[in-house]
Parts: structure tokens; C-alpha cells; sequence
């Protein structure tokens, strides 16, 4: 495990993965007012010194951002993780959550203070943060799989599907329930049965059903 907190910390974040001015999909870990965390798959975006995230509204995510205070960004490619802490309520086995608000399975945890909010869409707000520190755990490398790739690409879809059902927005539902059918193709077939990305489709269809949603 190696720890790094310096002043050229968005550099390192670049070297790591986190492209200037584009979206990368990570986990955040955000504490509420009883101090209770909250992990939820989040995209957040590397501009200048600071990261931009912009959570829902009505998500956990939001009102405990809205707090101030710190959170952590926790990097991982595992498509279980990303579906656990996105459907909370509806998967069980929950991945385990440190006293740091780190995940004990994430490759990095990047820690970071909320700089504050500026308005973003009637859905979605924005949020600066500064990163304070970076925690490297795992230094084995790992391959990119087109399969886990768009396993994980299905569950972010999925997240907003939930959020456009509720509000009645049929269109955008029906545009994104395409673009996860056509994820859970390429998953069906680059990986294995059994597959953690190939079980999180599964669950994905029989979800979004019980949302009343056609997958």
C-alpha cells in the first residue's frame, strides 16, 4: 500500500487514469448528518486542480454533499461493487466500508475535500472537491475487459433509467434500456456464465422489471 499526499496531486491523478477535462466512473463514499456513509457509483471529472461531480438531486449523494467536510473517490473495475452500492436497497452483499470511508476492495482511494456547489440542471447538481490525498492498495495491474467495461457501463445507464422512470420521462427511458441491452450484448459475449459482469446484467433485467421498466 503506498500513501501520497503532495502538491501535484491532479498530476498524479492523470498518471493514474483521470484524463483533464473528462469523465472517469468511480465509487464515492460520502458521510450523511448522523455520520452514517454512503457509497454510490458516481462519474467524476478532472478540471485544473479540482474534481467535478454531479450527483442527482434527490440522491443520498446530494444531501451529503451539501454538508461540506470530506469524501472519498474509490477506483475499482470490479462491475459487482459498482451494481452493490448502486441498488443498495434491491443487492445483497454490501462491499465493506472503512472507518476512513474507504472500500477495503478498491485498487485506490482518493481522498478529497468538498470545495462547494454551483448549480448545474433542474436533475443534477455540481460539486468542486480538492484532492488531499491518494492511497494506492493494489499495484498489480489489471487487463481491460470489454465485458467488465460494459458491465459497468450498464449499471451507470441503469442508475438514471431509475431516476427518468420516476420522473415519467419516457423517452430518455427508452433510449437508455437500448443502450444496456446493447452493453449486455457485448457482455454475453466477451465473458463467461458465471462472470461477475455477466451476473450483474442478469440482475440488472430482473431490477429494472420490478421497476416496471422493459429492459
Amino acid at each position: 500500500m503506498v500513501s501520497m499526499k503532495d502538491a501535484d496531486l491532479p498530476g498524479m491523478l492523470q498518471r493514474s487514469g483521470f484524463t483533464r477535462d473528462g469523465v472517469v466512473e468511480i465509487i464515492l463514499v460520502t458521510r450523511g448528518a448522523d455520520g452514517a456513509p454512503n457509497a454510490a457509483p458516481m462519474g467524476v471529472r478532472l478540471t485544473g486542480d479540482l474534481l467535478e461531480i454531479r450527483p442527482f438531486k434527490s440522491s443520498e449523494t446530494y444531501r451529503n454533499l451539501r454538508l461540506g467536510g470530506e469524501a472519498v473517490i474509490n477506483v475499482t473495475h470490479d462491475p459487482a461493487l459498482f451494481l452493490a452500492t448502486a441498488f443498495k436497497e434491491e443487492v445483497r452483499g454490501q462491499p465493506q466500508i472503512c472507518a476512513d470511508m474507504s472500500l477495503l476492495e478498491a485498487d485506490m482511494c482518493v481522498y478529497v475535500e468538498v470545495q462547494g456547489e454551483a448549480g448545474h440542471s433542474d436533475l443534477q447538481a455540481s460539486f468542486k472537491v480538492k484532492p488531499i490525498k491518494t492511497v494506492i492498495k493494489r499495484e498489480q495491474p489489471i487487463v481491460f475487459s470489454r465485458g467488465r467495461a460494459e458491465a459497468i457501463e450498464a449499471v451507470i445507464h441503469a442508475t438514471r433509467v431509475k431516476v427518468y422512470h420516476m420522473q415519467g420521462m419516457a423517452g430518455e427511458v427508452r433510449a437508455l434500456t437500448g443502450r444496456i441491452a446493447a452493453c449486455a450484448e457485448t457482455v454475453r459475449r466477451m465473458s463467461p456464465e458465471g462472470s461477475p459482469e455477466v451476473s450483474a446484467v442478469d440482475e440488472l433485467n430482473k431490477m429494472m422489471k420490478n421497476w416496471g421498466v422493459q429492459p
